[in-house]
C-alpha cells in the first residue's frame, strides 16, 4: 500500500498528523486513523485522551486506500 497516497487523502479531508507519528485526527469526527507502516493496514480506533487513539480499542481496519474512502463517503459524507 502507499503510504504517500493515504496521508494525501487524509490531509486533503482536513486529518491531521500532529505528531508526525502517523496517527492523523479530525477535532470534528471522534475518530483517529493510524497509519501502520509495517503491517501495510488502516485503523481507525475512537480519539478519546490524549493519546489520539494510540491505546483505544480499533474500531475498523482497512488494507486499501479504497476502502478507507468508502468508508469516508459512507460514514462521514466527505
Amino acid at each position: 500500500m502507499d503510504n504517500t497516497k493515504v496521508r494525501e487523502f487524509l490531509r486533503s479531508k482536513n486529518w491531521l498528523d500532529i505528531d508526525n507519528d502517523s496517527r492523523y485526527i479530525n477535532v470534528m469526527h471522534p475518530y483517529a486513523v493510524l497509519l501502520s507502516e509495517e503491517e501495510g493496514q488502516i485503523s481507525l480506533r475512537g480519539n478519546t485522551g490524549s493519546d489520539n487513539g494510540q491505546n483505544v480499542e480499533e474500531i475498523f481496519s482497512f488494507h486499501s486506500l479504497k476502502e478507507l474512502q468508502i468508508w469516508f463517503e459512507d460514514n462521514i459524507g466527505e
